[in-house]
């Protein structure tokens, strides 16, 4: 009990140290010095003169999105892995409680069962993020280029960033999948830790062991890429594509992913229950495939049973991305503001000021 409330302390103060770092990313960028009266009155001339004065620390000159053309795609891939290994790490509790929920059975939860299966998670997440990233871009920037504009027109992007995203998905599930069957069944209490859960799928098994559930987390994954997208695309068109700022842009990220998380919940309990399942008493396993597992889950559970766990999902899934987007956005601009000012002057932008 003691062990498991020091692990508890240490994972929920690593999260609280993440979660201020996330806060910080994005409150930073709304922060800006006010103008003085004789700024607002000055001339344009005067004026570009009363900023060139100014420290470099209130010159503010890579806004938006700027910041991101400057990154190369080695600094793309590895902060967007690391801010999805943030993301998932603050979130890990959530998704416990989205496991224990979903298990045959169900299993309450404490305080202190909701950091297990957390080292696999955190081991996994930057390679199967890195993976999914150099996935996504190269698909997408082959796909534009073999898709001409007129087979498609307005569906073009639509096409182009959903199947990009699946092929991330399915390419990320290589190492996702394994991390998922070492994770779920210590979530669920079927080991102890992560190590003895990797020993119990080998002497299971071997290799294969890890894979199970694969197609179910592929069947998962890709359509819910899809729905996130259609459905964030379906609000901008409701909000008649006004410009929209990041924080409207995030919240209707969140909402498109939480609603796909909905959609897609009979799959996530179909694959919950074939990673963490145990031999019956004949010493078969219950559940063998996709359509077979939803089949019996409905006739002996009832088809509510395949709703099991959506609340935690749609509060994992939801806020997932507003999380990564905050994240990459520090990481992303740390790694420029490292290079100095030397780089600012070399890329013609003077003195930046980015965080």
């Amino acid at each position: 009990m003691a062990a498991g409330g020091v692990k508890l302390a240490v994972a929920v103060a690593l999260c609280a140290a993440l979660l201020c770092i996330s806060l910080q990313a994005v409150n930073a960028e709304q922060q800006e010095a006010p103008r003085s009266e004789e700024e607002e009155r000055a001339p344009p001339k005067v004026a570009k003169e009363q900023e060139a004065k100014k420290p470099a620390a209130e010159v503010c000159s890579l806004k938006g999105d700027r910041w991101k053309n400057y990154l190369t795609q080695s600094e793309k891939m590895w902060g967007g892995a690391f801010a999805r290994l943030c993301a998932q790490t603050i979130l890990h509790p959530i998704d416990t409680l989205r496991t224990r929920r979903q298990v045959r059975g169900g299993l309450r939860s404490n305080f202190g069962d909701l950091c297990k299966g957390i080292v696999p998670q955190m081991i996994g997440a930057m390679p199967a993020g890195a993976l999914q990233f150099i996935v996504y871009e190269k698909s997408k920037k082959e796909l534009n280029a073999t898709i001409s504009d007129k087979a498609l027109g307005w569906a073009k992007p639509w096409v182009v960033e959903i199947c990009s995203a699946s092929l991330g998905a399915v390419a990320a599930s290589a190492i996702r999948v394994p991390q998922e069957r070492i994770k779920q069944p210590v979530q669920a209490d079927l080991y102890s830790n992560w190590i003895e859960a990797c020993k119990g799928n080998w002497n299971e098994k071997g290799v294969s062991a890890f894979f199970v559930g694969s197609k179910a987390t592929v069947l998962r994954d890709v359509p819910w890429n899809a729905f996130s997208f259609i459905f964030f695309r379906m609000f901008k068109t409701v909000s008649f594509d006004k410009s929209l700022n990041q924080q409207e842009t995030l919240a209707m990220g969140a909402l498109g992913g939480a609603l796909a998380a909905i959609v897609m919940t009979p799959v996530d309990v179909v694959k919950t229950r074939l990673m963490t399942q145990k031999p019956d008493a004949d010493g078969k396993l219950p559940y063998q495939g996709l359509v077979q597992s939803i089949m019996k889950i409905a006739r002996e559970e009832g088809f509510l049973a395949l709703m099991k766990g959506w609340i935690p999902r749609v509060f994992y899934l939801g806020p997932l991305a507003s999380i990564v987007f905050s994240m990459y956005e520090y990481i992303g601009k740390t790694m420029l503001l490292r290079r100095g000012p030397n780089w600012c002057r070399s890329v013609g932008e003077g003195r930046c000021c980015i965080l």
